[in-house]
């Protein structure tokens, strides 16, 4: 056996063994958008491109339509990466968007499909609604097991300045079978808040809460140099990660670029673009 596929066979085993360690489905299809990512994920109070994955009620925030790209390849392992697809559509009085998120390497294979609805249900208050189609393909067996998923969220633009959010993931805690483990996947609380001190510098923070792992707290930040070019910086805890990363607009185009570094693992680079349309 060669040697590139002796590691990429011992990085299948490592995947599927943390599955059946903590005992639950880690979705590493979560970790989606570059500038989320730059921002350690303290994105459950923000609107985003990406807020299909992270709290669907900012997607109410949303006047155009778009088409969102993410690509990102953990820790610089060749021939693993996570990849992302979204698409929004502003309809009268709701938001529509659809998700696709792969985490591949070699044969191993977890999938999401999203469709989610977003609505102001008052001025300031929103709320949002995603129904998830999870599969993973398994191997040892060359079968796909699957399940579906509910996520909720709820946003509250206090002021111009000012957000709140809560998100609720996995809301109906649904667990499958495969050929050797049980996996379940636990409902996972996110609360937090981001704050525009000033023209050019956002702030945001969260609390995440998952019963296996317990609590972890994000900090994430977005300095605005021009109108077109903006810096980012995070910091998470459990495990401990910081991220930097930055982000440029030209007219209907935004690209981001940011780098995760994880205490052991190390780095994980991460690009995406959007693109707007009027309608």
């Amino acid at each position: 056996m060669r040697k590139r596929d002796l590691k990429t066979g011992l990085l299948i085993c490592l995947l599927l063994q943390i599955h059946c360690l903590s005992s639950s489905a880690i979705e590493r299809i979560s970790t989606i958008g570059a500038r989320e990512s730059a921002m350690a994920l303290a994105v459950v109070a923000l609107r985003g491109h990406f807020s299909i994955f992270q709290n669907q009620a900012f997607l109410a925030e949303e006047k155009l339509s778009s088409i969102n790209l993410s690509f990102r390849q953990p820790w610089f392992i060749k021939g693993y990466h996570e990849s992302a697809l979204s698409l929004v559509f502003p309809i009268p009085s709701a938001v529509l968007a659809i998700g696709v998120a792969q985490s591949s390497v070699a044969t191993y294979k977890e999938t999401s499909v999203s469709i989610a609805m977003a609505k102001k249900l008052t001025r300031r208050l929103s709320g949002g609604i995603c129904v998830n189609y999870f599969f993973l393909n398994l191997p040892e067996t060359g079968q796909n097991v699957s399940a579906f998923q509910v996520d909720c969220g709820i946003g509250y633009q206090h002021s111009r300045r000012l957000s709140l959010g809560v998100h609720l993931k996995n809301c109906a805690q649904t667990d499958d079978e495969t050929f050797q483990y049980h996996l379940v996947f636990p409902l996972v609380v996110r609360s937090g808040a981001s704050c525009r001190l000033s023209e050019q510098w956002l702030l945001a923070g969260e609390t995440v809460f998952e019963k296996s792992s317990g609590v972890a707290f994000r900090f994430g930040t977005e300095y605005k140099l021009n109108d077109n070019f903006l810096l980012r910086g995070g910091l998470t805890t459990n495990p401990f990660q910081h991220s930097f990363g930055f982000g440029y607009y030209w007219r209907f185009c935004q690209v981001d670029f940011a780098l995760v570094h994880h205490e052991i693992l190390g780095y994980s680079p991460m690009l995406s673009i959007n693109f707007t349309f009027n309608r």
